[in-house]
């Protein structure tokens, strides 16, 4: 099988899965400008396994949120009600921009228009 169907779509969710996607990130924005982002196998394998979405936070944001709350905890609430909303097995994850720069994937903005 060749990779060329890989190259040709942005993401490998169908277009309802991306449409709940869109809506959910939209409504966790509704108080910030923050950007989520899909990364990811649903953006490179139609086998994927999971719905990588990722916060990305600047480092000192990240630090005062780390002290406020346990980020890994969040991580998995936020999982949660994405999933439910969704009903797509999302992995949130909150990172900082520095541990976000290690990461050298695509990234598709969520929630932009």
């Amino acid at each position: 099988m060749s990779d060329s169907p890989r190259l040709n779509r942005a993401t490998f969710l169908n277009m309802t899965q991306y449409r709940l996607l869109e809506d959910w990130a939209m409504t966790f924005d509704v108080a910030g400008n923050e950007v989520l982002y899909l990364v990811g196998s649903a953006l490179t394998d139609p086998a994927w396994r999971d719905v990588d979405v990722r916060l990305i936070l600047d480092d000192a944001e990240y630090g005062a949120l780390d002290d406020a709350v346990s980020i890994r905890r969040l991580n998995f609430l936020v999982s949660m009600w994405a999933e439910s909303v969704t009903r797509l097995p999302v992995d949130f994850q909150v990172q900082s921009s520095s541990d976000s720069r290690a990461f050298d994937g695509r990234r598709h903005p969520l929630a932009m228009s």
